[in-house]
């Protein structure tokens, strides 16, 4: 009787298991359930499907759009988080500030002024698709990696390093992850 009853159960989590429909799977990173499912289709055909890859491609522009309307203006630090790291206090304590305009980061240590700048990045966003990291990643010329997202109250933006571009795509990281965090001034 207990084996057939540990049968029963066993087929039960198992049928549970793997009757997951890709297309349910809902992605941090996007915002609509369109763009989510065109992604779990891409990403389940392999990037093999002309017509998905089509779709995402349309998407993909009115989202970076959407995404740099947003985060244009001046920002100032608030702080880092990273799970696996070590971050100075100095670090912590520095005044640092990133203006976002429709073509440029650019970075700034102590104030927002020409001698303060630290480094100017180009809007360069990746030609990769996947589903972790969506449709709005930014290149740096270094070829690393980040998400940046804004808070539903526009206040505050997060930049998030993922990993590499490497040969096309992205090489996400598993550990030594960072996000820096922001406010808006301006």
């Amino acid at each position: 009787m207990r084996k057939k009853v540990l049968a029963g159960i066993a087929f039960i989590v198992c049928f549970t298991l793997f009757s997951q429909n890709i297309d349910d799977l809902e992605f941090t990173h996007t915002k609509d359930s369109l763009t989510s499912a065109l992604l779990s289709e891409f990403d389940y055909l392999n990037s093999k499907t002309f017509k998905i890859k089509q779709k995402l491609d349309s998407i993909k522009i009115d989202k970076q759009i959407e995404l740099i309307s947003q985060l244009e203006g001046k920002w100032e630090f608030v702080k880092v988080v990273c799970q696996d790291c070590i971050i100075s206090k100095a670090e912590e304590q520095t005044k640092k500030y990133i203006e976002i305009t429709k073509k440029h980061i650019i970075f700034y240590k102590d104030a927002i002024s020409e001698k303060h700048i630290v480094s100017k990045e180009t809007l360069k966003f990746s030609d990769f698709i996947d589903s972790f990291s969506g449709l709005t990643t930014l290149v740096y010329k270094d070829k690393r990696a980040w998400n940046y997202t804004i808070d539903t109250t526009k206040t505050h933006v997060s930049a998030s390093y993922i990993g590499n571009e490497k040969e096309g795509r992205i090489v996400t990281s598993v550990s030594g992850n960072y996000s820096y965090f922001y406010k808006r001034i301006e």
